[in-house]
């Protein structure tokens, strides 16, 4: 098994980015939403196994929050547990940023998507209706939400308190 490296997205990575984004959902992300978000400073991170782009992740921070806003998986590396790598990583960024709680919206038809955020403690809150765009209309989200608990002291030391 490989271990994925991580680091933060450029430029450069937007070309790879986009054919995973596009082999991910049937309304995908432009190439002008990832560039805005490079420009806004979201934080956007790229995973790599054997140096090759295999996943990303976008989220925003304000003040004391995180929305997950995008994620995805290179085909050849789905089911693998590299997508729970990313997750993995989104968390422990959201925490070591400060963040209270991380949000997200998911299709209610990704079913293991939904399975893995239940699995991560993300829990659902509500549905948003027609949330997003598909090719033959609209389908609603689930919007989730996980609780990151204590402060930088449980963080860095645990129970050991």
């Amino acid at each position: 098994m490989f271990i994925p490296v991580y680091r933060y997205m450029r430029k450069s990575d937007i070309e790879i980015i986009l054919d995973i984004e596009r082999s991910s959902n049937s309304y995908p992300w432009t190439k002008k939403n990832f560039l805005d978000c490079l420009e806004k400073n979201y934080y956007c991170l790229v995973q790599e196994i054997q140096k090759e782009v295999s996943g990303f992740a976008i989220q925003s921070i304000a003040i004391d929050e995180s929305h997950l806003l995008n994620i995805g998986v290179k085909k050849n590396y789905r089911r693998k547990g590299f997508g729970e790598e990313i997750l993995n990583q989104i968390i422990l960024s959201s925490k070591v940023m400060g963040c209270k709680k991380i949000f997200l919206e998911v299709r209610t038809s990704n079913i293991r998507a939904i399975k893995l955020y239940e699995k991560k403690g993300f829990r659902k809150v509500d549905i948003s209706k027609n949330y997003y765009k598909l090719r033959e209309g609209k389908e609603d989200a689930l919007i989730m939400i996980k609780r990151l608990r204590g402060n930088w002291k449980t963080f860095l030391f645990g129970d050991r308190l």
